[in-house]
């Protein structure tokens, strides 16, 4: 009997050390964002103020396309149920959010236009213009803020909750001026680059949902992954990630969605 007991604890405890194994195994996300058709083509800003430093017009940052069709500044982040818990992220991210996440003014446009941030990290929130501006700040979790930022100067600030969609960022002295702000308390989040690609470093194994979301049409309710189209009205998409390198590879999102209304 007592070797029956034994042998028990012993799977038990080989039970309890193979799914913490498993816990720890982590799989790093790529892909690319790109278009499916041909790029609409939106209207530059008409520039109003400051226009001997701004110049009289300037290209409309909503919806930038590369030459390989790769759609620039697509978000997508962790997308949780109701009453799910987040996964505990990879160390390496406990580093990572020490450093100050930044916002610049360059050329009379935000840089970068989208960007996203963990709640509680600090964002620097600069001007690199020769001329000033102000960072507006609108969230419904956080307080807006409104503050002016002078030539080479820089506002540091902090959000302290999370935003289910991105925030609203302008300048009141340049009205064309705007960006988005994405604050969220997973670190598990990406926006694309130039070329349409992201990463997402160091998921856990398993099955996770992302909730994928762009300027224009908002969240992407529709879009192509590898040959299978895949609608949600959240604009989730559901992977598996598994140990190692996981490439979703070409995201396909129809031009239609990505052209403004008028």
């Amino acid at each position: 009997m007592k070797i029956s007991q034994l042998g028990l604890m012993l799977l038990a405890v080989v039970g309890i050390s193979a799914q913490t194994a498993m816990a720890q195994e982590w799989g790093t996300v790529t892909g690319r964002f790109v278009i499916d058709g041909k790029a609409p083509t939106i209207p530059a800003d008409e520039i109003t103020k400051d226009v001997e430093f701004c110049g009289a017009k300037l290209p409309n940052p909503s919806l930038k396309v590369g030459d390989n069709g790769g759609v620039q500044d697509v978000a997508m982040w962790l997308f949780l149920d109701r009453g799910d818990k987040a996964p505990t992220p990879h160390p390496s991210y406990a580093e990572a959010a020490k450093k100050p996440v930044v916002v610049d003014n360059k050329a009379c446009l935000y840089s970068p236009h989208v960007v996203g941030l963990l709640v509680g990290q600090k964002v620097e929130f600069k001007n690199s213009d020769p001329i000033p501006h102000n960072f507006k700040v609108e969230g419904f979790a956080n307080s807006g803020m409104n503050n002016l930022v002078p030539v080479g100067g820089v506002f540091e600030h902090k959000f302290t909750s999370e935003e289910r969609y991105p925030m609203n960022a302008s300048c009141s002295i340049h009205p064309w001026m705007a960006g988005k702000i994405i604050v969220r308390e997973s670190p598990y989040m990406a926006v694309s680059a130039e070329d349409g690609t992201f990463t997402i470093e160091n998921m856990p194994v398993g099955k996770h949902k992302l909730q994928v979301w762009h300027e224009i049409p908002g969240t992407i309710k529709e879009m192509n992954v590898g040959g299978k189209k895949v609608k949600d009205r959240k604009g989730l998409l559901e992977i598996e990630v598994k140990p190692g390198n996981n490439d979703l590879g070409d995201i396909k999102i129809d031009a239609g969605l990505l052209t403004p209304k008028k």
